[in-house]
């Protein structure tokens, strides 16, 4: 128990409690994206000054925030190479993501409809 101590420790010295923040933040914002763009996929109107209409602006905010929830997960993946267990960390650090953003757009989603 003691050493198990010890390596948290090191680990919080070295940055750990930054890095899992700033990735958490990182995926939250991609998150709201995701669900701020299918949620302008139901719009019927024009948007930027009438250039685009409320669907295209809905896929370019989705795609722009795959893209950027991807570069943020495979940050923390090439984080999680370097551990103990990294295969297991990798899968379980995908599913988690898959899950929560999907709860994520559930959420803002039912803060839209009320």
């Amino acid at each position: 128990m003691a050493e198990l101590l010890r390596h948290i420790c090191r680990l919080l010295d070295n940055g750990l409690n930054k890095d899992v923040f700033d990735n958490l933040r990182n995926f939250l914002m991609c998150s709201l994206l995701l669900a701020a763009g299918s949620s302008t996929l139901t719009g019927d109107g024009r948007v930027f000054f009438g250039l685009f209409t409320a669907h295209m602006a809905g896929v370019g905010l989705i795609a722009l925030a795959v893209f950027l929830m991807l570069l943020n997960m495979a940050d923390g993946l090439r984080k999680l190479a370097k551990a103990r267990h990294p295969l297991l960390l990798q899968i379980i650090l995908c599913v988690v993501y898959m899950l929560l953003a999907v709860r994520v757009v559930e959420i803002v989603w039912q803060f839209r409809a009320t």
